[in-house]
């Protein structure tokens, strides 16, 4: 018998909860310490295609990247899209547990797995921002062609690509930390006009596949570790699909 307690422990350890940032909010969002746990579906968002897997497979928790609740709800209002949410698990008797920025930074976390689809080595931590370099000098359109994203927006600065830095997600507001670091290229989601005009004139080529996709990437190799733990424990991946079309 495995109780929700014994899994927020590992997740603790996997990615400990007061390693976040100071504005996020990880850990248990819905449910019972108490709750026996024997099937677990990991999925990057709290979405409402997650939670209806959810309860078609009669999961007992899901464990999410982005938290259901970043403030406090002032009310249970059905009609709103949270307090909708929290009532289907409540009534599928399903907890919810999120790991976010403390998965971000943590060894072998988000940033990590990006840092190895983009095949750096040599690999600097700090945060959720990762540095290395990749085997050889090549120009940045040649480099992005080599990469597993399929759709990519790229700001060429007129340099080729060396020392990369790179943040899952929305990373852009580390954009002076990657210049201080020397990084020719920079990777990360959710990239605005003004930042990459920025780092465009900075002499820094940005690359953006996109904030699903750097983060994504990461939810297997976490059910993998999962699975490591608690093998007697059906753990499954939602199978989501970006907000944005081609």
């Amino acid at each position: 018998m495995t109780k929700l307690r014994d899994i927020l422990a590992i997740l603790d350890a996997i990615a400990p909860f007061d390693a976040a940032e100071a504005w996020d909010n990880v850990g248990l969002m819905v449910g019972d310490p108490a709750q026996e746990v024997r099937s677990v579906l990991i999925s990057l968002d709290p979405s409402f295609s997650a939670i209806e897997e959810a309860l078609r497979e009669r999961v007992d928790l899901m464990i999410t990247h982005h938290p259901l609740l970043m403030s406090p709800l002032e009310r249970l209002d059905l009609s709103e899209a949270a307090s909708r949410k929290i009532g289907m698990l409540i009534r599928g008797g399903i907890s919810l547990a999120s790991l976010h920025t403390n998965l971000d930074a943590a060894p072998g976390g988000v940033a990590d797995i990006l840092a190895e689809k983009l095949g750096l080595g040599e690999v600097q931590s700090t945060g959720s921002l990762r540095q290395g370099t990749i085997p050889e000098e090549m120009p940045l359109h040649a480099w992005v062609r080599s990469l597993p994203f399929t759709r990519m927006r790229i700001v060429d600065a007129g340099r080729p690509v060396k020392r990369v830095c790179a943040c899952p997600g929305s990373g852009m507001s580390l954009l002076l930390e990657a210049r201080k670091r020397g990084c020719d290229t920079f990777v990360t989601g959710d990239v605005k006009y003004h930042a990459a005009l920025d780092a465009q004139e900075a002499g820094i080529n940005v690359v953006d596949p996109g904030h699903f996709h750097t983060e994504q990437i990461a939810l297997a190799p976490l059910a993998r570790r999962l699975r490591t733990e608690l093998g007697h424990l059906s753990i499954k991946v939602h199978a989501a699909q970006d907000v944005f079309t081609p």
